[in-house]
């Protein structure tokens, strides 16, 4: 049985401090991926997968901001998600027999590996990085200059990743967790004007 982590300051940190920069920084790159054969018209229900565990490659300055820990962000990010799903028509269900399982993964160095989120819950993906190659950084001085969320659309049945939205921004230390938390609903925002299914009017 899956367990939520417990107590880990988690890279959602990254992206959504990064989700407050200054004027000149708050470009979000954001990216969304497909699976052509998924049938997203058979989709009624969902439910959340616990975070995983954190990758550790955070920078200092984030493990000590109280506005940058899973606590404080984790639940804002599913809130955002939860409200473009339900303007989609879709349902929070039982975790058993829900259509299709959704998960959250954030991080403050832009060099992780994608298909880690995947491996932890034993299902495939075929999504491309968004980081494109030997742009990892090479120095401490870089690696929480950015920050990434990502978030899967899972089919339960065939353990598949059918859809992940992306996105990517600079990180400002600054900022108050009010304004990370605005940031976060701005991104999923743009996370899902890709997804398949639209909005109900």
């Amino acid at each position: 049985m899956l367990r939520p982590a417990r107590g880990l300051i988690v890279p959602l940190i990254g992206v959504l401090t990064a989700l407050g920069g200054p004027a000149v920084a708050q470009k979000l790159e954001v990216k969304s991926h497909v699976d052509p054969k998924a049938d997203f018209s058979a989709i009624r229900t969902y439910a959340w997968l616990p975070p995983a565990p954190a990758v550790r490659a955070v920078a200092p300055d984030a493990v000590s901001n109280p506005t940058l820990t899973q606590e404080a962000l984790g639940p804002h990010i599913v809130a955002a998600v939860d409200k473009e799903l339900a303007r989609r028509g879709l349902t929070a269900g039982d975790r058993e027999s829900a259509d299709v399982h959704m998960v959250y993964f954030a991080a403050l160095t832009v060099g992780f590996n994608q298909s880690y989120l995947g491996e932890h819950y034993g299902y495939i993906t075929g999504w491309p990085s968004p980081i494109p190659p030997g742009l990892a950084p090479s120095t401490a001085m870089t690696v929480h200059e950015k920050g990434t969320v990502l978030v899967d659309m899972v089919q339960r049945a065939a353990k598949r990743g059918i859809w992940r939205g992306s996105v990517v921004t600079r990180i400002d230390q600054e900022k108050t967790l009010q304004q990370r938390i605005a940031r976060i609903g701005e991104a999923v925002e743009r996370m899902f004007e890709r997804f398949p299914i639209r909005p109900r009017k």
